[in-house]
């Protein structure tokens, strides 16, 4: 049975998934509901203008299609197409849509599919959703029970598709870039800033917890 340190403790872990953008966002760790409202930022438009959502039904949609994932779906199939050719083959399959709209998700799947686990990109996903989960949290439109229980939904997702921040940290960035396609260096710069800073910076949660915490079993999630 899990103490209620070690509980706070499984929260504070599966709400630093969402680390990249709260700090983005200027939220300053441990990302509690208090440090969100401070950095004053838009919640309710970001969850309106990216997603339309404006109620916990939206939530909930938006919980689902999340651990459904998004993009990694794509992510896996060019993934899959790839890992048949030798890295001569791929690299000159890549060179061949240069000029295509399709090259930033190609190019970025033959740089990063070598580096992630089975799971691909599935970070990206479940690092956006710890984080419109808060931002829900803040507009109330979902209650304090049921962003703990979507947060450790998320979080168990998370903790065995990936083996260490570090990891969780390269899945996250390709899963940008391939959602982005922009492979300009300062985009690239600005959000590898962010992460070599989650994971290297004093007092910041991917520091202070351990990847292989305890997570308690999620509560069942009402349809």
């Amino acid at each position: 049975m899990m103490n209620a340190y070690e509980y706070e403790r499984a929260l504070n872990w599966a709400a630093a998934l969402g680390a990249p953008l709260l700090s983005q966002n200027g939220v300053r760790p441990p990302y509690s509901p208090a440090a969100c409202r401070a950095a004053n930022f838009d919640s309710e438009g970001i969850l309106r203008k990216l997603w339309n959502v404006t109620d916990g039904e939206g939530v909930r949609e938006l919980a689902r299609r999340m651990w459904a994932g998004m993009h990694n779906p794509s992510f896996q199939e060019i993934r899959l197409l790839l890992s048949g050719m030798t890295l001569d083959q791929r690299q000159a399959y890549v060179e061949s849509y240069r000029e295509r709209e399709q090259y930033g998700e190609l190019y970025t799947v033959n740089l990063y599919m070598d580096r992630l686990t089975p799971a691909g990109i599935a970070a990206w996903d479940l690092g956006r959703l710890a984080f419109y989960l808060r931002c829900a949290r803040l507009e109330q439109y979902i209650t304090e029970a049921e962003e703990e229980a979507y947060l450790l939904h998320t979080a168990v997702r998370a903790r065995f598709s990936y083996r260490s921040w570090p990891d969780y940290a390269v899945a996250y960035m390709a899963g940008r870039q391939f959602w982005a396609g922009d492979l300009s260096e300062e985009w690239s710069e600005i959000n590898y800033g962010i992460l070599r800073g989650l994971l290297t910076e004093e007092s910041t949660p991917w520091r202070e917890l351990e990847w292989e915490i305890d997570l308690p079993e999620p509560p069942v999630l009402v349809p």
